[in-house]
């Protein structure tokens, strides 16, 4: 999908970052387009975070608040000063840019376009930019840089010039000859101040009164006020008008001066919110100031500002997205102008230069209440001979610029009271189903737009869901973050498909149940003993029991004349049970009992000696039986991975120098930990090496049995993994949103993608000599798969208990299982889940992204450790299943902890428990 944001400010930051972060997760495909007006270094609105703004212009806001996709701004410059040069939160935006474009995701692109965008309009189900059509634009212009009140370029009569604020390099050439005039006395009016040097500076402005200084509680204060704070913002939320939300504000304001030991009571609090506390605007700054930095008691003035400041975020969500025209309208916009003085004035550390330049005599006040005079006359009055414009343009459909455009021609709807963009929720214009907007053009429509501050209420999170949610090739499939679809057994579809029937099987066998089905084993068996042949090598299959211990599948393998390969008594005994003779198996455990042993010993069994003192065991062991041994080949460390598993060849050589009467070396057995064909080879190649060796001592071995695992792949979309390993390096980088719990790394996990597999991958394995090899010597191939052979057989089906959200408000998906039941030695399932919906839970519910929670009770019982995402809800009652299971994840770490029962084995389609599930093993004797 072709995307594109016009403006790259730090909101055009947070929406690319955004959508590209959304995209990643989702498996999107994004082509993003990003237009500025110049090089991204620009990218910063009109002058306040370029490069070059002289280093006295200082954040107005903490340092704390910005953070971008890179991180930290404070973590970023190594410093936590909480006022520094807005210069540097240009440079660390800049530094946003780069790691976005470092970091798009598998599928997505990032192109910055270097051109202002003057005109777009909708057509059809796109929208056109500068010629080019999109699918989705979002405009992010910000400030505009010229409107119709800006003095810049106009004549006023006896000034020598008018300087625009923001012209650092003008504001540079003034000196202690000049006399300026400053249209405005807000944050800006501070900044020109603090830097140019003229003789005297006059600030005129319409409401007569400077800012007054922040002021913000200590940390116990912050804890004795959060139950009032808590209660002023359900007040402020559930405010039915106007008096309600300033009632709920002066209550605030009460508490606070309480908290704090002010000075105030609830008639001096009413004169801040009416604006009629107005005393001398210089001792007000004066004692706010004085406020701040703790030399002063709190006044009503700071109550309310901290009161107004610390609620805004649930008076923003009252207010916007017309909440305001049920507040008042003109009436809630006053008192939003009269409290920004007091809430959103400047840091202590430039209010203090400003008191400085007043006391020097540097700033003066005569004219600050006579802001709608002419300034020409204003500066006779005083001799200035400069006029310094320090009022920004209005927010909302400015004229003039991108957005006033978009309201000229009627696609944009204006809200009449504020002349504010109105959109929706998801920053869709009204009326527009592709063109969006973010930002100071829809001040007023929404109340609160920051900068800097990403915070709950703005439309960028909810326009990136929204957007990338339409690139998706399937936006409707419930699937982990980022998805791993399944490749799913044609029975397996059916089932999921046919929720009366998971019901059933969960209403038979209880939560979760174990569904399997044997029949793709031997299709995948065949695929490995063909693909022998097919190179002229006799294959034996031998199914790791260890993989699954259900019987059906002993069941499977021992009708179709394979064999098992068993690492236990138990699982030992269970064969010998089910009719499988001794030659077709083989007895692998890496630690083995002599009860064990005597069991193989007597029953024919082959066992693979791991070890010099092993093979001496079962030749004490075996008496007047013939044992049937294949010593375990630990291939040399130099050519491959050391291993714990079996002994070196020379070893084996030096110690098997003369045959034994009762134990009769069968072949040699080798296990390898990977999946890497060439390894396969050259493990091969040194087995052919011992049997040679083995054979001039006089033993006859028949086979080399290669154990280890034989690769398989889960997933259905090869490109998905290669996502996915893009994605979790991303988070791993500390750079992409956690979408494992608490950003767990899963450093361990098995290739869930894997080519070749099975038969292709045993042709590699017999090339270059290999089959020759075998052939040559007379000796049969044996493998011990157990994941491969179960591919396609088995997956879980557990009920969801509840949906909820931690404490932190991350939500929770909870199941009747627990994490030992789908769980191996690997740090996670990378395999997608899907929901089969209860089928009385009636229409689609809200779209969540939640992590699946089991039945321990600890803190990280997690049955899966990514996030999935439910695009139609999920409920309790509804079924979860986790597909293609059957290979280790069921068993081979199950726990019946808390005394909870193990899951039911059920097959399918009979639909009738296991027999494992009633075996009963022989007491230890």
């Amino acid at each position: 999908m072709k995307v594109a944001i016009i403006g790259a400010g730090p909101r055009g930051l947070w929406a690319a970052e955004e959508v590209l972060g959304r995209a990643r997760e989702r498996g999107a495909r994004i082509e993003l387009s990003v237009y500025n007006d110049g090089p991204l270094r620009t990218a910063s609105g009109p002058g306040a975070y370029q490069h070059d703004v002289p280093e006295k212009w200082l954040l107005n806001v903490p340092s704390d608040i910005v953070e971008t996709q890179l991180g930290s701004f404070n973590e970023w410059r190594g410093s936590d000063d909480t006022f520094p040069p807005r210069r540097e939160v240009g440079r660390f935006l800049t530094a946003s840019w780069a790691a976005l474009a470092e970091h798009v995701p598998a599928g997505c692109s990032l192109e910055i376009v270097e051109k202002r965008v003057e005109h777009l309009a909708p057509r059809g189900d796109a929208v056109e930019v500068e010629d080019t059509l999109y699918s989705e634009v979002l405009v992010t212009t910000g400030h505009a840089d010229s409107w119709p009140g800006a003095l810049a370029g106009t004549d006023i009569d006896g000034v020598d010039r008018v300087i625009p604020a923001f012209a650092a390099h003008e504001l540079a050439t003034l000196g202690e000859d000049d006399t300026a005039i400053v249209r405005g006395a807000a944050l800006t009016f501070i900044d020109v101040v603090r830097y140019a040097q003229a003789k005297v500076f006059y600030p005129v402005t319409r409401g007569g009164r400077l800012m007054d200084v922040k002021t913000y509680l200590d940390d116990e204060q912050e804890r004795r006020l959060r139950p009032a704070l808590w209660r002023a913002n359900e007040a402020i939320r559930a405010a039915a008008g106007f008096d309600d939300l300033v009632g709920a504000v002066e209550t605030l304001a009460q508490e606070v001066l309480a908290v704090t030991g002010g000075q105030g009571d609830a008639e001096s609090i009413r004169a801040v919110l009416d604006g009629s506390d107005a005393t001398d605007p210089v001792e007000d700054l004066r004692r706010s100031y004085q406020v701040a930095v703790g030399e002063h008691p709190w006044t009503p003035a700071a109550a309310v500002g901290y009161a107004f400041r610390t609620a805004y975020d649930a008076i923003i969500a009252r207010a916007s997205f017309g909440g305001r025209d049920t507040l008042g309208g003109e009436r809630f916009g006053n008192l939003t102008s009269t409290l920004e003085r007091v809430a959103f004035g400047p840091p202590p550390v430039t209010a203090a230069e400003v008191l400085e330049l007043i006391d020097a005599g540097r700033i003066r006040v005569d004219l600050l209440a006579r802001g709608t005079e002419d300034l020409g006359e204003l500066a006779r009055e005083v001799g200035a001979n400069v006029v310094i414009d320090a009022v920004n343009a209005p927010p909302g459909a400015t004229p003039g610029s991108l957005a006033g455009a978009l309201a000229e021609e009627g696609i944009a709807q204006v809200h009449e009271e504020t002349d504010s963009i109105k959109v929706e929720r998801d920053g869709r214009l009204v009326g527009q189903e592709h063109l969006s907007a973010a930002g100071r053009m829809s001040e007023g429509w929404i109340l609160g737009h920051d900068t800097l501050r990403r915070c709950d209420h703005e439309v960028i999170p909810a326009w990136a869901r929204r957007v990338t949610r339409a690139a998706m090739e399937d936006p409707d499939r419930v699937h982990g973050m980022p998805p791993l679809e399944a490749r799913l057994e044609p029975w397996a579809e059916q089932l999921v498909e046919n929720a009366d029937t998971c019901q059933g099987l969960i209403n038979d066998f209880a939560s979760p149940v174990n569904v399997l089905n044997p029949a793709p084993m031997l299709r995948n068996v065949e695929e490995l003993v063909d693909a022998a042949a097919q190179s002229g090598v006799e294959l034996k299959v031998f199914y790791a029991r260890k993989a699954n211990k259900a019987l059906a599948f002993v069941d499977a393998v021992r009708d179709a004349g394979h064999g098992v390969d068993v690492a236990s008594e138990n699982e030992l005994r269970q064969v010998l049970e089910r009719g499988v003779a001794g030659e077709r198996i083989i007895l692998s455990a890496a630690i083995k009992t002599d009860a064990l042993l005597r069991l193989a010993i007597d029953n024919g069994v082959v066992i693979s000696a791991d070890n010099l003192d092993e093979y001496d065991r079962i030749h004490s062991l075996a008496g007047d039986t013939v044992a049937l041994v294949a010593p375990r080949l630990a291939p040399d460390p130099e050519s491959m991975m050391p291993t714990r598993f079996g002994e070196l060849a020379p070893n084996w050589v030096r110690h098997l120098e003369r045959p034994l009467d009762n134990v009769r070396v069968v072949g040699v057995h080798v296990h390898l930990h990977g999946y890497a064909a060439a390894e396969r080879s050259a493990a091969l190649r040194e087995c052919f090496g011992l049997i040679d060796a083995l054979r001039e001592h006089g033993h006859a071995p028949e086979f080399i049995d290669l154990g280890g695992g034989v690769p398989m792949s889960y997933l259905a979309h090869e490109e998905q993994w290669h996502a996915y390993q893009e994605a979790i390096e991303a988070q791993r980088d500390g750079y992409a949103d956690a979408f494992t719990w608490k950003a767990d790394p899963l450093r361990t996990t098995y290739p869930y993608w894997q080519d070749p597999t099975r038969g292709p991958w045993l042709t590699q394995v017999l090339v270059d000599g290999i089959a020759e090899g075998l052939t040559s010597r007379g000796l049969r191939l044996h493998l011990e798969p157990g994941r491969s052979l179960l591919d396609g057989c088995g997956l879980i089906l557990a009920q969801v208990a509840f949906v909820k959200t931690r404490s932190d408000g991350l939500p929770l998906v909870g199941l009747h299982m627990n994490r030992t039941q789908c769980r191996t030695t690997s740090d996670d399932y990378l395999v997608d889940p899907l929901v089969v919906q209860h089928a009385g839970a009636g229409g689609e519910g809200e779209e969540v992204e939640a992590f699946l929670v089991g039945a321990y009770c600890i803190e990280d019982e997690l049955i899966l450790r990514r996030k999935v995402r439910f695009p139609r809800g999920v409920r309790a009652g509804d079924i979860v299943a986790i597909p293609n299971t059957a290979g280790y994840f069921m068993h081979i770490l199950e726990s019946a902890s808390h005394q909870i029962p193990l899951a039911a084995n059920v097959v399918w389609p009979k639909r009738q428990r296991d027999a494992i599930d009633t075996w009963q093993s022989t007491p230890r004797q």
